[in-house]
């Protein structure tokens, strides 16, 4: 899995944002929600951990002028040089659980669609809870299991086992000692069908690079009959909102 996962974002990297930046309110109404379960204000230090192309870090800094650039965690340089150079972003290429090994002063952490590419996530969780403060919030915001996705079935079955399940993220999170609060959010895509295809013989999720190309083209025929009377594809994208909370110090 790691070899398709390493071979997925060191090809897509120049093209990640034409395939996944959808529309600038496509990427607000996600970051509008992740300020708020952040409770972001501009004396926070913000980690974002599979920053990627620093697409959500962008756009969170045009809404909250953050004092202290935000530090964007991406193991694949590939990723980070997408970065404009000139913008209040850290870049540090490393994965998500040798950060977290390391003591960092930061007391917000987002998590955007990265958590079921860590493994040991038991032992991510409970090095982010050892460091942040009182106070501090990990917010995981992921795609569930069960995708709503015009994909092909063989794609929707896989992501069943490819995308981690919320309620064992809320279990881990909580036996780390976070206090964890669950929301969600529904986003209603209109893409053309053309571009949507494209998209997916791009393999613009990593599950889809996992197919063998035989299979993919396989898959795309499927969807091509499916799909053959409509021009445009419409469907929800579901995010699961994951807040944990590190408590605050007992008094006395």
């Amino acid at each position: 899995m790691q070899e398709v996962i390493d071979k997925h974002y060191q090809r897509l990297a120049k093209d990640y944002d034409e395939f996944l930046y959808y529309s600038p309110q496509f990427v607000r109404a996600l970051t509008a929600k992740m300020i708020e379960c952040l409770q972001l204000s501009e004396d926070d230090v913000l980690i974002d951990i599979g920053c990627g192309t620093g697409m959500y870090s962008l756009d969170i800094l045009q809404q909250v002028p953050l004092s202290k650039p935000i530090v964007g965690v991406d193991p694949y340089p590939e990723m980070l040089s997408q970065i404009p150079p000139d913008a209040p972003i850290t870049p540090v290429a490393e994965d998500a659980l040798t950060c977290s090994r390391r003591a960092a002063n930061y007391n917000k952490v987002l998590v955007k669609e990265t958590i079921h590419h860590v493994n040991r996530k038991d032992e991510f969780f409970r090095n982010m809870y050892g460091n942040l403060p009182p106070g501090g919030i990990v917010l995981l915001v992921h795609v569930p299991p069960a995708v709503q996705y015009p994909l092909f079935d063989a794609a929707l079955q896989k992501c069943l086992r490819w995308h981690a399940d919320p309620n064992e993220l809320m279990a881990l999170l909580q036996s780390a000692g976070f206090q964890v609060h669950r929301d969600s959010l529904d986003y209603r895509h209109s893409i053309p069908k053309e571009h949507y295809f494209k998209m997916v013989r791009s393999c613009y999720m990593s599950v889809l690079t996992s197919f063998p190309e035989v299979e993919l083209e396989a898959g795309l025929r499927e969807m091509e009959a499916r799909y053959r009377h409509v021009d445009t594809l419409q469907f929800v994208d579901h995010f699961d909102y994951l807040t944990a909370t590190k408590p605050a110090a007992p008094m006395g």
